[in-house]
């Protein structure tokens, strides 16, 4: 029944979930959107009644927060506008600080030096429409200059052999199509790119198309020479191409590490961690740092680090609130729930529902299929029992072997039969009066539900009761026992009604009938 009414509290908390995150997340841009005119007038030193009549007239600027308009202001200061300029053209603010930023670097790759609000507006017509000779007869880009050798200069892997990069009239082509040439000419040399992969890369990763080639140049040899990632791995992840070149160079020389393991052997594992920014994944690792999660439990899921802070926060401070999650706390796997959080919650339920309650955490966030021979298995079992083992050897102390419980727990028939979350709670209610030796020495007791063994012991304590007439005929003074006796004495009499069958772990005769028909079944197969 407790478990049938937990299951409904996981439901009403999962349901609710998106919801919540909602509201928290709304609430919070609203806040810090509030702020947004002190910023504008901060860094575009401008009244306060100015800054507002400018939010009213471009509301993109309410969806701004602090650092996004730090970011922009600075760009287009780096690109050469003034303050009258930028105010005048506050309509630059609908686009991302990254992309402000890679469309004024790649006009100052392709030669055109005075670049304007209305440059970077039009910056797919001037790129995309207009030939380079028309932009050379414009004026936008000196007549002297070589396109081709100077946007190649970026690349500086070059073979020397390499002379002509592209064949045919320079003139004719655009700025877009020249530099899809020179970046598809310098993978094809580096990579050993085909050009079947190369397009099927710009299909997926389209912002490739636009992205600096000195970024690209950077990237390339930040993996090749830092990181030492395999070509064929490069190859395979093309996005790698998108990241930012200066925060891969923080993270490979500031983060240093995760779990203990070198950041550089993390990426070649999981190239994905290229994209994160440098501040978030210092953030992740101190809210894993703050509610204690081990190194050894990082170096067992790197994937943690593609979520957002966020995120793990808010999945750790509920994960002590659920029996099934907390238990796996300080496991070295406990990142997997984390991780595969939403999936867990589902798996609790439907295995709620089907009245299975000995879940492990390889069966909350293992391979759907070992999930589903579990689910579909008859009976309940912890399977290798494992997690069982850690679950009694942490609450121990770790003051004891896992090979020393696993030789005392294993004599009892039904030793792996019992849910966690039972044997967890059990523990916690005998710690209070006894000691961990006390328990490791009787350890089969936490198998038993903590009713049974709260009334045998109360009744121990009274010393008449019509279940221990055997102790007050041979006038047992319970008093002289010591606390390990006294947990054998309990143990003693939880079994004798039950002849010592372990029977005396189920609450009802119809759970003991479908275990001990599991058990049948699986010595039979």
């Amino acid at each position: 029944m407790f478990y049938r009414r937990y299951g409904m509290i996981l439901k009403r908390f999962y349901n609710r979930e998106t919801c919540l995150l909602g509201i928290i997340s709304f609430s919070t841009n609203y806040c810090t959107n509030g702020n947004n005119l002190n910023y504008l007038c901060k860094y575009l030193n401008i009244s306060k009644d100015k800054a507002q009549y400018l939010s009213l007239k471009y509301p993109v600027m309410k969806n701004l927060d602090v650092v996004q308009i730090k970011e922009i202001v600075d760009i287009l200061y780096q690109s050469g506008l003034d303050r009258n300029m930028i105010l005048k053209n506050l309509s630059l603010f609908s686009l991302s600080p990254i992309t402000l930023k890679f469309r004024q670097m790649v006009l100052q790759e392709c030669g055109i030096r005075n670049i304007t609000p209305d440059i970077l507006h039009t910056y797919l017509t001037v790129l995309k429409q207009k030939k380079i000779g028309e932009l050379k007869a414009s004026g936008l880009i000196s007549t002297n200059i070589n396109i081709e050798n100077s946007l190649a200069s970026y690349m500086t892997q070059w073979p020397t052999s390499i002379t002509t990069l592209v064949y045919g009239d320079i003139e004719n082509l655009t700025l877009y199509s020249l530099r899809l040439k020179i970046i598809q000419r310098y993978l094809e040399l580096m990579l050993d790119l085909t050009c079947e992969e190369f397009e099927r890369g710009l299909h997926t990763y389209p912002t490739i198309k636009h992205r600096p080639l000195q970024t690209i140049n950077k990237i390339l040899n930040l993996l090749q020479r830092e990181v030492l990632m395999p070509n064929h791995k490069i190859k395979s992840n093309l996005y790698l191409f998108q990241a930012d070149p200066d925060n891969l160079n923080d993270l490979i020389y500031k983060f240093c590490s995760i779990g203990g393991i070198d950041i550089k052997e993390v990426f070649r594992l999981y190239p994905k961690l290229v994209m994160k920014k440098y501040s978030t994944m210092l953030e992740i690792k101190n809210v894993l740092e703050e509610f204690g999660i081990s190194n050894e439990a990082q170096k067992r899921c790197f994937q943690i680090y593609t979520l957002s802070p966020s995120t793990i926060r808010e999945r750790l401070e509920n994960a002590k609130t659920i029996p099934e999650f907390k238990t796996f706390f300080n496991h070295p796997r406990f990142l997997k729930i984390i991780h595969y959080n939403t999936k867990a919650l589902k798996r609790i339920m439907k295995l709620y529902d089907n009245n299975k309650k000995c879940l492990s955490l390889n069966i909350l966030s293992g391979s759907g299929a070992h999930y589903e021979v579990y689910e579909k298995s008859t009976g309940d079992r912890l399977g290798k029992s494992k997690d069982l083992i850690f679950c009694i050897t942490q609450s121990l102390g770790h003051s004891y072997s896992a090979s020393s419980v696993r030789n005392i727990m294993k004599r009892h028939p039904f030793w792996i039969n019992i849910p966690l979350v039972q044997i967890s709670y059990v523990y916690d209610k005998l710690s209070t009066q006894f000691s961990a030796s006390d328990i490791f020495e009787n350890c089969p007791i936490l198998l038993y539900p903590w009713n049974k063994i709260k009334s045998t012991m109360e009744q121990l304590d009274k010393g008449h009761s019509k279940n221990v007439p055997a102790l007050c005929n041979e006038n047992i003074n319970t008093k002289c026992l010591t606390k390990s006796q006294k947990l054998s004495l309990i143990l003693y009499l939880l079994e004798r009604n039950h002849y010592f069958t372990g029977n005396g772990v189920w609450t009802d005769e119809k759970q003991r009938n479908n275990i001990e028909i599991c058990n049948a079944n699986q010595a039979i197969n």
